[in-house]
């Protein structure tokens, strides 16, 4: 019996077909590699997810600092306010002077205890002669008994929706 051994088959070139879809898929590739750097991953950008604006001064940590009022004077001072040490502490705020103003701004004061946290909106602190309306941005000069002092541009927001509560104490007659 003659049994015939068949030499391989030549090898085939690729065709052009192959090698463009080949050389397609590898582009498309790269191209969608590269959107991560021009869009990034959004919950690695820190943000604060308030209304108001963060604060160090020493071992003074204020968060959500705003002034809620209408730009016409009198403004409550809100946000959260922490004694991060060991021993008691003075917090002042007030409005940052204006070099052409005749009389200095007024401010406010509160007593934090050590590792004390305190509604800065429920201890009733307000500044008056606040003339910076809604939506704009007021400078406040805040200042720790053990830590120094700071300049922070707190929003001013219109006491609606979740701030309708917070309004400025009565004045006597």
């Amino acid at each position: 019996m003659n049994r015939r051994i068949h030499a391989p088959a030549p090898a085939r070139r690729p065709s052009t077909r192959r090698v463009s879809t080949v050389l397609a898929g590898v582009a498309l590739a790269l191209a969608t590699t590269g959107c991560q750097v021009n869009s990034p991953v959004q919950t690695n950008v820190a943000y604060l997810p308030a209304d108001g604006v963060q604060a160090d001064v020493g071992h003074l940590a204020l968060r959500d600092l705003v002034l809620v009022g209408d730009g016409t004077g009198t403004v409550v001072i809100s946000g959260s306010a922490t004694n991060l040490g060991e021993q008691d502490m003075t917090v002042q705020i007030a409005a940052q002077p204006d070099p052409n103003a005749t009389t200095p701004p007024s401010g406010s004061e509160v007593q934090l205890r050590p590792h004390e946290q305190v509604n800065l909106a429920t201890k009733g602190l307000q500044l008056s002669a606040v003339t910076t309306k809604p939506g704009g941005l007021q400078p406040l000069v805040v200042t720790s008994s053990t830590g120094g002092t700071a300049v922070v541009k707190a929003p001013v927001l219109t006491p609606q929706n979740y701030y309708s509560t917070v309004t400025p104490a009565p004045t006597g007659s």
